[in-house]
C-alpha cells in the first residue's frame, strides 16, 4: 500500500470512528474518546487527531501549506528504550 492509499484508509477509518465518538491517536496509535482529544477537521472530514495524553508530553505544531496541512510533533522528554534483561 502506498503512502497516499494508507492516508486515505486512515481518513476513512478515522471518520467512521469519530462518528462513534472515538479517535485513534496519530502519535501513540491508541483509541481515545473524542472529547479527550484535539482534532483537526477540514471540509467536514477528520484529518488529524491526537489524544490529550500525547498532547501533554509532545509539542504539536499544525500549519497550512500549499500542498495541504503540515503536522509536526516533538517529544518534550527523552525516549528511553529498554531491552529485555
Amino acid at each position: 500500500m502506498d503512502r497516499d492509499a494508507l492516508h486515505r484508509a486512515w481518513v476513512a477509518q478515522a471518520q467512521a470512528d469519530a462518528d462513534r465518538g472515538i479517535i485513534e491517536c496519530r502519535i501513540c496509535k491508541h483509541p481515545a474518546p473524542l472529547d479527550e482529544a484535539i482534532t483537526l477537521w477540514r471540509n467536514g472530514f477528520l484529518v488529524f487527531a491526537v489524544c490529550d495524553r500525547c498532547c501533554g508530553s509532545h509539542d504539536v505544531m499544525i500549519r497550512p501549506t500549499g500542498a495541504g496541512i503540515e503536522v509536526r510533533g516533538m517529544s518534550r522528554g527523552p525516549l528511553v528504550i529498554r531491552g529485555t534483561p
